[in-house]
């Protein structure tokens, strides 16, 4: 049977992972938790069942009362106006709710960015020292391996950038290109 007990070293991290939740939670405004809890109820089932009733006893209810007592008689205007309100309302508040998120996720990819790099020099450092090693062993051949030698250059943040930048703006072409049907007959071909 596996041992499922967790090392001190991932407890450690988990425990930091959270913390730094609970450290961003604790930083929220109080209108970005205002936010997060009407977006949060409005994305519920219970948010949906509580329209449905409302509108149901509000349409019911007018056809119900005699015509003189009706508060909106049909087709409903008033109601109309309150859910444009609310909708509109409820729009703002989600994309609050979202700017506030797209904000949070920024900064821990930036996070996730600085600590890739960490880790990444710390890898070259201990390629570079592996190499050294194999030289001093006589182990020449191995040290002087070439993908080895490329893994250890140094990353370059801004070519990688650059060249993924490059990429993407290939891709985005080639689709945005018309095809051959789309671009008609060469300009030296005459049409029958």
């Amino acid at each position: 049977m596996a041992d499922n007990t967790l090392s001190n070293t991932a407890r450690k991290n988990i425990a930091a992972v959270r913390d730094l939740a609970v450290e961003i939670r604790k930083g929220r405004s109080r209108i970005d938790r205002i936010t997060d809890a009407i977006s949060g109820f409005a994305g519920t089932p219970r948010f949906l069942v509580a329209q449905m009733v409302i509108i149901g006893f509000w349409v019911g209810g007018n056809f119900v009362l005699p015509t003189t007592n009706r508060l909106d008689p049909y087709p409903f205007e008033f109601l109309n106006f309150v859910l444009a309100v609310e909708a509109i309302f409820l729009s703002t508040v989600v994309l609050m709710a979202q700017n506030r998120q797209s904000r949070e996720a920024t900064e821990q990819a930036e996070l996730h960015l600085q600590i890739g790099l960490l880790a990444e020099q710390e890898t070259t450092k201990m390629l570079q020292m592996l190499r050294a090693i194999h030289a001093r062993l006589g182990m020449s051949a191995s040290a002087h391996d070439p993908e080895l030698q490329e893994m250890i250059q140094t990353t370059q943040v801004e070519v990688i950038a650059d060249e993924l930048r490059r990429t993407r703006e290939e891709v985005e072409g080639a689709t945005s290109e018309p095809t051959e049907e789309a671009k008609g007959p060469p300009s030296d071909v005459k049409p029958a």
